[in-house]
């Protein structure tokens, strides 16, 4: 029997896909008694059951996390590039290994601005989670690198909690997305391989691995920030 992946903390572990199939069943019929009779905000990609100033200043925050996150992320990557990919050609594959690529998530904005509330969560979600083990390792190994500097370590750290906050915020506001959203990982093999080389004892190998991952954090939270920042500003009637 296949193994079907469940998240928890920073690590995917395995259960049956029986055992998916009944999450799946009491799912629907959570919601469906939920609703009956009710109006049942759950049940709607696009409606919320809190009063809209609250809502207002949640996406807010959202927002301002998605942007540090995006911009941390290409600091990180800039300052990478500088000091330790001069001369190299770590950038020939870089954009082809990324470990997101089999997603195909919407890269333009005007692509992203015809989903409704519920989609861009997912694709929110499905990003943040794909990045939780790579993000752990990548600040577990970082110390461990030649020269580096304080700044790379210290913002490392802060993007790590910062998708943390986010995942929390959107899983908070769409809880009826998680378990598809983890259905869907699974679906589509999702999965970091590259702790072998960030852990290895060839330096050009570790910092070709090491550029890799800048270059595809970057890349993910750009849409990870666009996203969030379509949500904010559809709440706030600013689009």
């Amino acid at each position: 029997m296949a193994p079907a992946l469940s998240f928890h903390g920073h690590q995917w572990t395995y259960n049956a896909i029986r055992a998916v199939s009944c999450l799946l069943h009491l799912l629907v019929l959570s919601n469906l008694l939920l609703c009956q009779g009710n109006s049942c905000p759950s049940c709607s990609p696009d409606v919320f059951d809190i009063p809209l100033k609250t809502l207002t200043d949640l996406f807010i925050d959202a927002a301002r996390l998605s942007r540090d996150f995006h911009y941390l992320s290409t600091i990180m990557f800039n300052e990478f590039n500088e000091k330790y990919a001069q001369g190299k050609q770590y950038y020939i594959n870089a954009a082809k290994s990324c470990h997101t690529n089999r997603l195909h998530t919407p890269e333009e904005r005007d692509k992203a601005q015809q989903m409704n509330n519920e989609d861009l969560s997912k694709w929110i979600l499905i990003l943040l989670y794909s990045w939780n083990r790579p993000l752990y390792h990548l600040v577990k190994e970082l110390p461990s690198l030649r020269n580096v500097s304080d700044a790379i370590l210290s913002n490392a750290i802060k993007n790590e909690k910062n998708s943390d906050k986010l995942q929390g915020f959107i899983e908070r506001q769409f809880s009826q997305i998680i378990l598809p959203v983890r259905w869907k990982m699974y679906e589509a093999r999702i999965y970091w391989s590259g702790l072998p080389s960030l852990t290895s004892s060839d330096e050009d190998r570790r910092h070709s691995e090491f550029y890799n991952l800048f270059q595809c954090l970057r890349s993910d939270s750009r849409k990870v920030d666009m996203y969030t920042n379509i949500l904010a500003c559809r709440i706030r009637k600013t689009c």
